[in-house]
C-alpha cells in the first residue's frame, strides 16, 4: 500500500507544466501506488480552479478508492464564493482536503485573510495542507505558529517540509503541536533529511508525498532505501497519510 498525497492535475501557470489523468494513473500503475489525493494546479482565475475540481471529482468516480481529491483555490477570491466551493468539493464531491500556496495566492497568515483557509478547514472538518519553502517570507513555517496553535482541532500537512529553506522550522511546529505532520515531496537531497525527520518527530507524523509523476518514483526508493524498520516504511509510505486525511476506510 502506498498513499501518495500531493499530486496534481491541470495546466499550471505559474511553472508552466501540464499533468494529465493518464500520466498520473499510468506512473502510479507503474510505480506500485495505490492511491492518490488530487489537487488543482496553479491557475488564475476562480473559474479555471471550480472546473479542474470537476475534473478531479471526474477522475475519483473513475477510479473509486484511487483517486481523492484536495479542494485548492486563492483565498483572495471573494470569500462566499471561496466557502461555497470548499463546502461544494468536500460536502457533495467527496474531496478528504484543502490546500493553501503562500507561492501563487499570496497568503500571508498575518494579516485577516490569512484565517480563511483555517477557518474553512475547521467548518468543513477536514486537514489543511499549507505548501511551505519556496514563496518566502509568506512560506516561513514560523508564520503558521499561531494560527496552528490557536486551530488546534485542524490537521495541518507541511508541504515539502519547507524544503531546504525551511524545514527546522517545520521539524519545530510538529514538535511543538500535535496536529502537525510533515509531507516530504520533492525535496534535494532527501534520505538525510527524511531519517533527521524521523528522529525528530516519529515516522506516524511523515508522510510520502511527489508533488507530480516525474517524482513519484525516486520518492519511494528514498523512502525504502533509509534502512528504515517495517513499520516506519507502512508509516511514511501510507499509514500516516490514511490517518492524517482519515481515508483508511475508504481505500
Amino acid at each position: 500500500m502506498i498513499i501518495d498525497a500531493h499530486v496534481h492535475i491541470g495546466h499550471d501557470t505559474t511553472f508552466d507544466s501540464n499533468r494529465k489523468e493518464d500520466e498520473v494513473i499510468n506512473k502510479m500503475n507503474e510505480v506500485g501506488i495505490s492511491t492518490a489525493i488530487v489537487q488543482p494546479a496553479q491557475f488564475v482565475t476562480f473559474e479555471e480552479y471550480r472546473d479542474c475540481h470537476d475534473r478531479i471529482y471526474a477522475f475519483s468516480q473513475k477510479y473509486p478508492k484511487r483517486i481523492f481529491g484536495m479542494f485548492s483555490m486563492n483565498p483572495h477570491f471573494d470569500l462566499e464564493k471561496y466557502r461555497n466551493e470548499a463546502h461544494r468539493c468536500v460536502d457533495k464531491l467527496g474531496f478528504v482536503g484543502m490546500k493553501v500556496t503562500p507561492l501563487t495566492h499570496a497568503w500571508n497568515p498575518a494579516v485577516k485573510r490569512g484565517r480563511v483557509p483555517f477557518e474553512t478547514a475547521r467548518e468543513l472538518k477536514v486537514p489543511l495542507m499549507c505548501h511551505l519553502g519556496i514563496g518566502l517570507p509568506f512560506a516561513f513555517a514560523s508564520s503558521l505558529f499561531y494560527l496552528i496553535r490557536e486551530f488546534s482541532d485542524v490537521t495541518v500537512v507541511l508541504a515539502h517540509c519547507g524544503t531546504m529553506d525551511n524545514e527546522a522550522e517545520c521539524i519545530l511546529l510538529a514538535k511543538e503541536f500535535p496536529n502537525v505532520y510533515l509531507e516530504t515531496s520533492v525535496r534535494t537531497p532527501n534520505q538525510k533529511n527524511l531519517k533527521k525527520f524521523v528522529k525528530e518527530v516519529g515516522s506516524e507524523r511523515v508522510m510520502y508525498a511527489s508533488d507530480s509523476p516525474d517524482e513519484m518514483a525516486h520518492c519511494v526508493w528514498e523512502v525504502r532505501n533509509c534502512g528504515f524498520s517495517e513499520k516506519q516504511v507502512e508509516d511514511i509510505l501510507w499509514k500516516t497519510a490514511a490517518k492524517a486525511f482519515n481515508i483508511a476506510d475508504k481505500i
